[in-house]
């Protein structure tokens, strides 16, 4: 009896943390090349019954021990394009990732989130007024020196030629980066950085000026999801509703005196 309590509190201890992570899922579908995490569940292993006897064990069958998250990997699937006619907003068609700096503490971090702009000192920044680098460093260019464009292979070019390029970083193991808040990744010792691409040797990417890439997140999938997870947390509620009933019985009547 005890051993189904524990096993309906473990599935809706299991079902929460999916439902959460739904919830945050479906609170990002607009957040620009957001990328959304999923759950894995993984059982408890499973446990041999027997019926004691005075004649001894009798084998009764298998019991299934409920469930646990056995962890969270972000789906790293490539959203749709939008197209947005903004030269400094940049999508990547393939593996890779914008490399920016803080303008808080100067570490660097990852990011598919292309919406840049132009700050006051020229400087090509996120929403949030990091630095988005190239090769040499911040990238940087005159406020006079436009019209901008943006090519392929991520070289920024304004009216006097070429300004900078773009450092696009690639990982061996992108499960591996750590995602930290505003859509920003940071490298670990297991993501390994894959080193730049020889002259010649294909980039693995494209830089798409004027476009935009959307968040995966499929809103019609969450919600079904979000409420199977909850009709699963309900289910076991009243399971552990009944079982606590039945022990309660148990305790306050059997074997009282008649």
């Amino acid at each position: 009896m005890l051993r189904g309590l524990y096993t309906a509190a473990a599935g809706m201890l299991a079902s929460t943390t999916g439902t959460d992570t739904l919830a945050s899922n479906l609170s990002n579908v607009n957040t620009v090349a957001f990328k959304g995490n999923k759950v894995n569940y993984q059982t408890f292993p499973e446990m041999l019954i027997n019926r004691m006897s005075s004649q001894g064990q009798e084998r009764v069958g298998t019991l299934m021990a409920g469930s646990k998250v056995h962890g969270s990997f972000v789906n790293f699937a490539p959203g749709a394009m939008k197209q947005t006619g903004n030269t400094f907003d940049l999508a990547i068609q393939g593996d890779g990732f914008f490399t920016v700096k803080s303008k808080v503490n100067g570490d660097t971090y990852y990011t598919r989130a292309g919406n840049f702009t132009m700050d006051q000192n020229g400087f090509l920044t996120t929403v949030n007024g990091d630095f988005v680098q190239g090769k040499l460093g911040n990238v940087q260019m005159a406020l006079d020196g436009g019209p901008f464009n943006i090519n392929g292979q991520g070289n920024v070019s304004g009216r006097n030629g070429i300004i900078a390029q773009l450092q696009i970083a690639r990982f061996e193991n992108n499960q591996a980066l750590e995602k930290l808040s505003d859509n920003l990744f940071q490298a670990t010792n297991n993501s390994k950085q894959l080193p730049e691409p020889k002259n010649g040797d294909p980039l693995g990417y494209q830089i798409n000026s004027g476009m935009l890439e959307e968040s995966n997140i499929n809103p019609v999938a969450e919600l079904v999801n979000n409420i199977q997870g909850l009709r699963l947390y309900e289910a076991l509620q009243k399971n552990i509703h009944i079982h606590n009933d039945t022990l309660g019985k148990a305790v306050n009547e059997v074997g009282r005196p008649r």
